[in-house]
């Protein structure tokens, strides 16, 4: 072999030693910055998530004029203002989505989606209220006890038939779809009813009191208006039976899921046909209030631990407890988000992540009526009387 070759093979050895060299030096250059940036991600998201706000800015405000008597509640996103006069909703702090003109003495509302259902208990009629504003009227015939409302604007109403009482099912324009019949000797009394958001299931929680012993019966029924249910002796696809409780509050947390709180248990249920209960908690204190949202229920109990008032117990839709958190502040109302939960009163306010983390701890420059979360995680809406303001958490 000529010396010649012998010095081109040692030089295409010397090139490919680079070129190897070379490529590890930017994949080494590369990974070096993918590590900073992560870890420059990782410090931040870890800065924000436990970063406590202590202030706020206002960024927009809108004057608005309320009656001394109006209300305001939250639903999907909107604000809602009802009195004995009329309601009004709102997008934002100032965009009126509708208005309505009525007269009541004591307005009751259920909402799910975009719909609104408004009506006087003891009266004969439900207005029903579209997301673009599209007014309908439920005549029910009978006395109106309670009513829910599904997504596309289906109601369910427990109405006073005399000795007993009836559920009747009416779509938005007020045509009866279905109804059922219960007296307290058989079913007992429904104290609750939930529509499922799609308007296929509804449950009904009942309490009926045996003569001979004076002992407190409840049952939990779902009835399905749907193809599964159409082959069932009234619709009825699903029950339990519970001793010695009260359960007068039955809720869809989803589609498919369903919770029931007693005065000694919560109960929550899964299934889009035929709901099945998947997880019963005991409950031994006495539950101050109920509170839902985004696919959650939350209970408020009275805490004896050291100098803290209360007790916050926050359940996922399958029963799985999401926080456990003791606060002093004297509530007026709490939001819950995908996130965290908002307690407030008209003068202060704590915001908690689910892992239990304080994220606002502060006052409020004005007296406040309703706090509303928007996509924002820093960003809200105060509705105070007479004015809204969208503020960002400093």
């Amino acid at each position: 072999m000529s010396d010649l070759h012998v010095v081109k093979k040692e030089k295409d050895k010397n090139y490919e030693a680079e070129v190897r060299n070379h490529r590890l030096r930017i994949f080494g250059s590369i990974l070096f910055v993918i590590v900073i940036i992560t870890a420059a991600c990782l410090y931040a998201k870890h800065y924000f998530d436990s970063k406590v706000y202590t202030g706020y800015e206002i960024l927009n405000k809108s004057l608005r004029s309320d009656a001394d008597s109006a209300r305001f509640l939250t639903y999907n996103g909107h604000i809602l203002k009802y009195s004995r006069d009329g309601a009004e909703s709102y997008d934002g702090i100032k965009d009126v989505k509708w208005n309505l003109t009525y007269e009541m003495q004591d307005p009751q509302i259920a909402t799910c989606g975009d719909y609104v259902a408004i009506a006087d208990e003891g009266s004969t009629e439900i207005l029903v209220m579209s997301g673009s504003g599209k007014q309908s009227s439920i005549n029910t015939k009978h006395p109106i006890i309670n009513f829910s409302v599904a997504a596309q604007g289906v109601v369910a109403a427990v109405l006073d038939d005399g000795n007993s009482a009836r559920i009747n099912i009416y779509d938005p324009e007020g045509t009866e779809l279905a109804g059922i019949k219960s007296s307290m000797g058989q079913s007992g009394y429904p104290v609750d009813v939930a529509l499922s958001p799609d308007g296929t299931l509804l449950g009904v929680s009942y309490t009926r009191v045996d003569g001979g012993t004076g002992v407190v019966h409840s049952s939990v029924a779902f009835y399905n208006f749907g193809d599964v249910g159409q082959n069932e002796i009234d619709n009825y696809v699903s029950g339990y039976d519970y001793e010695d409780t009260i359960m007068p509050r039955i809720r869809f947390l989803s589609h498919d899921s369903a919770v029931v709180i007693g005065d000694n248990r919560i109960v929550f249920f899964s299934g889009d046909q035929k709901p099945e209960a998947v997880s019963e908690n005991s409950i031994d204190e006495e539950i101050q209030s109920v509170y839902f949202g985004d696919e959650k229920a939350a209970l408020v109990f009275r805490s004896d631990e050291g100098g803290n008032k209360y007790r916050l117990m926050v359940y996922g839709k399958n029963g799985r407890h999401l926080l456990d958190k003791e606060f002093e502040l004297a509530y007026t109302d709490i939001q819950l988000t995908d996130k965290k939960a908002i307690i407030y009163n008209d003068s202060t306010c704590e915001i908690i992540n689910m892992n239990g983390f304080v994220r606002y701890d502060g006052l409020f420059e004005d007296p406040v009526l309703l706090m509303v979360p928007t996509e924002s995680d820093t960003r809200y809406i105060l509705v105070n009387r007479g004015m809204s303001q969208e503020i960002m958490l400093q």
